[in-house]
């Protein structure tokens, strides 16, 4: 083999090789991808359960505070 070929052999080689490594990086870039869209699906649930809550401790806070407003009727 000249050294014209073997030269040639170890440009493929290294072109190879990083085709390799892009298309591994491509499936990571995928696979991160999806884990943060899945993240911010569940973040945007958790908001909302967060919302609900609040909104349930507001109306049992509004409701509490209208029975300290009645006025008890005077003991015998």
């Amino acid at each position: 083999m000249t050294s014209n070929n073997i030269a040639r052999v170890e440009e493929i080689e290294r072109i190879e090789e990083l085709e390799t490594k892009s298309a591994f990086q491509d499936h990571l870039i995928e696979e991160l991808n999806q884990a943060l869209i899945q993240q911010q699906n569940d973040m945007a649930k958790l908001t909302r359960v967060v919302e609900n809550v609040i909104s349930q401790i507001e109306k049992i806070d509004d409701s509490s505070s209208n029975l300290e407003q009645v006025e008890l009727p005077p003991h015998y």
